[in-house]
């Protein structure tokens, strides 16, 4: 692990033991050292991978540095209008997002959470009881989840994917083992974190549950989905569309409900998103409740739960028809005042997470922007249709007949509704990123911030380097690491 990193590793083996140890029977304290993680039981690797942190994060500054945001009056309020000065950085797409002094960044908290998947794929297989069934799918399960840290972290520190250069692109290291004494790290290369990713699903996907049970936890249909969105970002939408086709298929076998909602529905008397708060917005506040998070890695929305410093732009708002039920999800006021934003800008609200795990929603979209990129022009059309009659009108749904029957218009088309479904969740600088290396694509990636005032003057315009499509590492990590290379 990073040096960084070590001391919180050490730390995070205390606090998973506590974690533990409070689930565990009596026996279990009198035999395992207090403070110590020594799992022996199939049980105890069971309930690891059941821990808050490895389902729930609070840091991902790509909420705030997608081409859909601006800033608004409260932007330079720190802990009023913006959650930190790392996120005001950035948002500005600043080299260095975290001040020297602070000590935690992405990849410390995924570091925390890929040690513990480490451990459990290292050590399950020799637990003292439980069948080898039982054990296999706890280690498949790790490996989807170390699968899913290395795919956030390549597409944090690493350039896009680019199968020319995937081979000498730096990306994070790959962290392999759940060993506190390792101090010498090395950047793996792009191609080196996608090769293990890919190896580690297919490895985990027989092994899995068959069904999803438990939006925490992982099982074979999220795992596919997980792999075909991995191949998306590779370019290789031949394999990842029947990936993604497997998992939706899959969903009414799920015994929790796992599927799309229909906005019309939910919005309507008795829905599930009523009543709408006037503070809290629409009643859609748990991730562990919401049908369309299948697998739950989420992020704190903290721009959808108060904090309006960073909103959705006046341009992003154009791109909604004026019934589509999504904007019911964003306000035009703001937190406190009651003011109207101006020039259409509204702040999110009534969802307080943004799932990065693996998302239905997402999904369905994947699947016809994959079907698109292979010319089933007509099934990708349907297919958006489909998806937009949960949101949109009825007359509004179809795919104009000019887009539908052209390539690179419909691809894009697909892409503004990605905009429309993921606004402000940090979804939108994931899909900017695989883009930027497509020439048929590249010109709609904004590199414009701004930031304006009560009134809709501009106070700030801040323009992104395309080397800011790849995160640096933070000062405190360079500092420990001084032999590792940072980013431009």
């Amino acid at each position: 692990m990073i040096k960084v990193a070590k001391n919180i590793i050490i730390l995070l083996s205390l606090s998973v033991a506590g974690f533990v140890q409070s689930g565990c029977k009596k026996e279990f304290l009198e035999v395992t050292p207090k403070g110590v993680l020594i799992a022996q039981k199939t049980g105890d690797y069971d309930m690891m991978l059941n821990a808050a942190s490895l389902h729930q994060f609070s840091l991902f500054s790509p909420a705030v540095m997608g081409d859909e945001v601006a800033g608004s009056g409260s932007f330079n309020v720190v802990g009023f209008g913006a959650a930190s000065m790392a996120d005001q950085e950035a948002f500005k797409w600043s080299d260095d997002i975290y001040l020297p002094n602070v000590t935690e960044s992405e990849i410390t908290m995924f570091v925390k959470q890929v040690y513990i998947y480490n451990k459990i794929i290292a050590e399950v297989m020799k637990a003292s009881d439980g069948t080898d069934a039982q054990k296999n799918a706890l280690r498949a399960e790790a490996l989807m989840g170390r699968a899913w840290v290395h795919f956030l972290l390549v597409n944090l520190y690493g350039k896009p994917y680019n199968a020319a250069t995937a081979a000498t692109d730096l990306a994070s290291p790959l962290f392999m083992t759940a060993d506190v004494t390792q101090t010498t790290f090395t950047r793996a290369t792009v191609k080196q974190l996608y090769d293990q990713i890919v190896a580690d699903l297919n490895e985990a996907i027989p092994l899995l549950p068959e069904t999803i049970t438990n939006r925490a936890r992982g099982a074979k249909p999220t795992a596919q989905a997980l792999l075909g969105k991995v191949y998306v970002f590779m370019q290789q939408w031949d394999t990842a569309l029947p990936l993604l086709q497997a998992f939706t298929t899959s969903l009414s076998r799920s015994t929790i409900k796992v599927g799309l909602y229909d906005y019309h529905k939910e919005f309507a008397a008795n829905g599930t998103f009523l009543p709408i708060d006037p503070m809290n917005g629409p009643n859609r506040l748990y991730a562990d409740m919401d049908n369309e998070v299948a697998y739950m890695r989420s992020a704190a929305r903290l721009y959808g739960a108060g904090l309006d410093g960073v909103v959705m732009s006046s341009q992003t708002a154009a791109l909604f028809t004026t019934d589509d039920e999504r904007l019911k999800f964003f306000s035009t006021q703001t937190w406190l005042t009651g003011a109207s934003y101006p020039s259409n800008m509204r702040r999110a609200w009534g969802q307080s997470y943004a799932n990065m795990g693996v998302t239905v929603t997402d999904i369905y979209l994947l699947i016809a922007e994959c079907k698109a990129r292979l010319g089933q022009l007509p099934a990708a059309a349907e297919d958006l249709k489909n998806f937009r009659l949960t949101r949109v009108a009825s007359s509004d749904a179809p795919v104009p007949t000019a887009i539908a029957g052209d390539k690179v218009a419909l691809v894009k088309f697909i892409l503004e509704e990605r905009i429309r479904e993921f606004a402000l969740t940090g979804n939108r600088w994931l899909d900017m990123r695989r883009i930027s290396v497509e020439p048929s694509y590249a010109g709609t990636v904004g590199n414009t911030h701004k930031v304006y005032d009560d009134f809709g003057k501009v106070t700030g315009t801040y323009t992104m380097k395309p080397e800011r499509l790849t995160l640096r590492f933070a000062i405190y990590v360079m500092d420990a690491n001084p032999t590792m290379s940072n980013n431009p």
